[in-house]
Formats: structure tokens, C-alpha cells, sequence
């Protein structure tokens, strides 16, 4: 089967401490300390076959993520910017939509046939961090795509307990490839309703959102903060494109940052209340937490979602004298994140169609991560 593979050399830098787990198993707990001169290339692999408790998935459509475009991007030396897990060579790519074609042994869930897409964080369920309910920080987890086989490829085996049923977006949607498109988007939308929702606590009905940057994760979590009811949805984005696509989508307050001054924006737009939510999904928080910390609405929740390269200075005092809180979210695994965003989409409460800007063919899968690393589009999506 035809497969998109990433590859570096594992060269730890000399300051970076490599644990004895990390150099057994060449996972990288920090990729960009140790995997070097990346290469990309398509290639045939042998078609997997279904563990006892994994399902085989043939892969329909497949998006481009901001991390996989960082698993190639490198700085000076050569070291990739990609900076959590990560185990190469593998085959990359974790938010998709595809077709049951194989089911293991023990695998009772799914039958052939069936629509899915599926959580990116394999959990033990036996681990410390799993039997309190973390199951995001499991001790033991693997990733479909950072250090386990993911989607960028005809076939896919996934943990069954991973998967969930996307078949309801049949009738939100005119035609299955439609269906699917907006499947392939879930897992990004996903990303922020963990945030807001299971991270978060006291959102509200009627809140003023914002959000810093509007690329795939900003744009999907716009959208769902306009299905769970925000007063206003606000945005800053200096790519012109990207706030074409907002403005698509039917949003209104979408301002280049550059030009127009967030905090008298967010000032203006919400008669001088401030924001009740911002969230941070930029990256360049050197810019935008200044701007947040000066428009907290009393009581403001601050969820701060990017990966970002490096840390901002917070002013502790604001936070405490308008008491805002500032959480930090990763990933969506557990709490019923899935579903309940799959049940939005369903209704046709949440849907991302719009925000997908281009697609490409596997074969031509160097041109899509090309495209995406540009920052320009909405969702880059692999039609496999």
C-alpha cells in the first residue's frame, strides 16, 4: 500500500539529557532535541494487519496538521520544530475519516463497513494517570501518526477503542464525499471543545469568544464556540486568506491584529466589557498575551491551546485582580469530547466544510505539506 513516511537521523544535541526509555525505544520525548534532517517521501509498505482488539480502516481523507508540516520544518542545525513525541521513521498524519474494511478477533464495536474516525492518544487504561481519569497522560500511550503508524497511508490499523461511528453525517450532508470531508475535520474541532469545555469550567451562554489566530484549530474551535452559544466570536489573524475563510463562514469581528489594536477592538466590540474567553491558538504569545491579559472580562477564562516555541510573560496581577483563570488544554482524549462533537456536526450545528481549502492526492502528498506549511489555507486535506 502506498504510504507517506517521515524519516530523520537520531542525533540527540549535546545539552539535551536522553532518558534510557527515549534510547530504547527512539522515542523522542522533545523531537526537535534529537530528530534531525527530516525527509518526506511516498513509499509501499505492506498493508497492516488488525491486532485482536484494532480495526483495519482503508483511509478516505486525511488533514494536514500544523505538527506534521513541524516534523519537516528544522531550525539552523537541522533539527526539526516539532518539539513533543515522536518516534521515526512512521507514517504521519492522525486526523482522517476512512471505512472498516478488517475487524481483529476481539474487536466488537465496529463491523465492515462502518464510517470512523478516531482519537490520536492510545491509553493503557492500567497506569497511574489512566485509573484517575487521565487517559490524555497516560504513562504508557503511544500516537497514531507521532509514534505509532497513523493515516497518510491507503490503510490504517487503529485500537478499536479509539474509534467512533461517523455514519450520523450522512444526513447533515447532499453526498457521502461531502460526509466525509467534514469528517476528516473532527479531530481538529476537537481540540478546542476539550478546551473549552473539559478543560475550562464556568463557560457560559452568551460569552464574549476570542480567538488569537485562525488557522485550522482557530477556525474549527470558532465554530464550535458558535454552536455552544457565544454571545460574540471574535478573531485576529494576519493572514489575509485565513481571514477570507472566517469571513466565509459567516464571521463577522475578524481583524488583522497587525492593523487593528486588539485590545481597543475587543474593547469596542463588547461595549467595554472585555473578553469572557480568549483562546490562544497563535502560537506567538510574545504578541497575544499582552493583548489578552488587557482585555480580561471579570471572571475571563484563558485556555491556551498552541504549541508555541517559546513562554510569554504573564502579569500574574491582572489575572488575579479581574479573577481570570488561565488553562491549559492538550489534546481531546476522553470526557466524551468525540462524540458530543461528532453529535454537533450530526445536527448541523458545526459544520467545518467551508474551512477545507484544498486538496491533494496521496501521491502528491509533498505538494499538500508544502501547501500547508505556507499558513495560508484553512484545512489541507490527503483524498487517499
Amino acid at each position: 500500500m502506498k504510504s507517506l513516511v517521515v524519516d530523520a537521523q537520531w542525533d540527540p544535541r549535546a545539552e539535551y539529557d536522553v532518558s534510557d526509555a527515549e534510547r530504547e525505544s527512539k522515542k523522542a520525548m522533545n523531537a526537535s532535541q534529537v530528530w534531525r534532517d527530516p525527509e518526506l517521501r511516498v513509499t509501499e509498505r505492506e498493508r497492516p494487519t488488525p491486532e485482536g482488539d484494532e480495526v483495519l480502516v482503508r483511509v478516505r481523507y486525511a488533514g494536514i496538521c500544523g505538527s506534521d508540516v513541524s516534523m519537516l520544518e528544522t531550525d539552523e542545525d537541522g533539527y526539526v520544530h516539532y518539539s513533543a513525541y515522536l518516534r521515526l521513521p512512521n507514517v504521519t498524519g492522525h486526523e482522517f475519516v476512512g471505512e472498516v474494511v478488517e475487524t481483529g478477533d476481539d474487536a466488537q464495536l465496529f463491523e465492515e463497513g462502518d464510517l470512523v474516525t478516531a482519537e490520536v492518544t492510545d491509553y493503557c487504561g492500567r497506569c497511574n494517570m489512566c485509573r484517575q481519569g487521565f487517559t490524555g497522560h497516560c504513562e504508557n500511550f503511544e500516537q497514531l501518526g507521532f509514534t505509532i503508524p497513523g493515516a497518510f497511508a491507503e490503510y490504517a490499523a487503529v485500537p478499536e477503542k479509539l474509534c467512533w461511528d461517523v455514519s450520523a453525517l450522512r444526513d447533515a450532508y447532499e453526498t457521502d464525499d461531502e460526509a466525509l470531508r467534514a469528517a476528516a475535520t473532527i479531530e481538529p474541532s476537537t481540540i478546542t471543545y476539550h478546551g473549552l469545555f473539559a478543560r475550562a469550567e464556568g463557560i457560559l451562554p452568551g460569552d464574549y469568544h476570542v480567538y488569537h489566530g485562525a488557522g485550522p484549530i482557530g477556525l474549527t474551535g470558532m465554530n464550535v464556540s458558535r454552536a455552544a452559544g457565544a454571545g460574540e466570536v471574535i478573531a485576529f489573524e494576519p493572514s489575509d486568506e485565513r481571514r477570507e475563510v472566517a469571513r466565509t463562514l459567516g464571521f463577522e469581528h475578524v481583524y488583522n491584529p497587525i492593523e487593528d489594536d486588539p485590545v481597543e477592538t475587543i474593547a469596542s466590540v463588547t461595549d467595554g466589557e472585555g473578553a469572557d474567553v480568549h483562546v490562544e491558538t497563535a502560537g506567538a504569545v510574545s504578541q497575544t498575551y499582552p493583548a489578552i491579559e488587557d482585555s480580561l472580562a471579570e471572571g475571563a477564562n484563558v485556555v491556551h491551546i498552541s504549541n508555541a516555541a517559546s513562554d510569554p510573560d504573564i502579569a500574574l496581577r491582572k489575572y488575579q485582580g479581574n479573577s481570570a483563570q488561565l488553562y491549559g488544554s492538550e489534546g481531546h482524549t476522553g470526557q466524551q469530547v468525540y462524540p458530543r462533537v461528532i453529535r454537533l456536526m450530526a445536527a448541523g450545528r458545526l459544520d467545518n466544510l467551508p474551512i477545507v481549502t484544498s486538496t491533494f492526492d496521496l501521491e502528491n502528498a509533498d505538494d499538500a505539506i508544502r501547501q500547508a506549511s505556507e499558513r495560508v489555507d484553512g484545512k489541507v486535506l490527503i483524498e487517499i
